[in-house]
């Protein structure tokens, strides 16, 4: 006896079960030019959280950094790198441009 096929419809707009878990596409990294005084400075942030996650001198160092978070996702289970781990001075990048505009 042949089984059946369970057909479930999804319409446009429908999103997907799973709740808000944090998903792939949602945790990433991007990297931005800061000028400390007379220093240049790359901070590198996570999003959706925006938080300065680390602080590099040179561009090399934070993009090699960029690079391998987004290519292995690695603090994904954790839904990001824990607080404790970051910056603690500038915990988030929002607030670092809303005091300089």
């Amino acid at each position: 006896m042949p089984k059946k096929k369970q057909k479930v419809r999804f319409h446009k707009g429908d999103k997907r079960p799973g709740g808000k878990a944090l998903q792939e596409k949602d945790l990433y990294y991007t990297k931005k030019m800061i000028k400390k005084g007379k220093k240049i400075l790359w901070h590198i942030i996570e999003h959706p959280s925006k938080r300065i996650v680390k602080e590099c001198f040179f561009e090399e160092d934070a993009s090699d950094f960029v690079k391998f978070q987004n290519k292995h996702k690695v603090w994904l289970i954790n839904g990001g790198i824990p607080d404790f781990l970051c910056l603690k001075g500038e915990k988030r990048a929002w607030l670092l441009v809303k005091t300089t505009v």
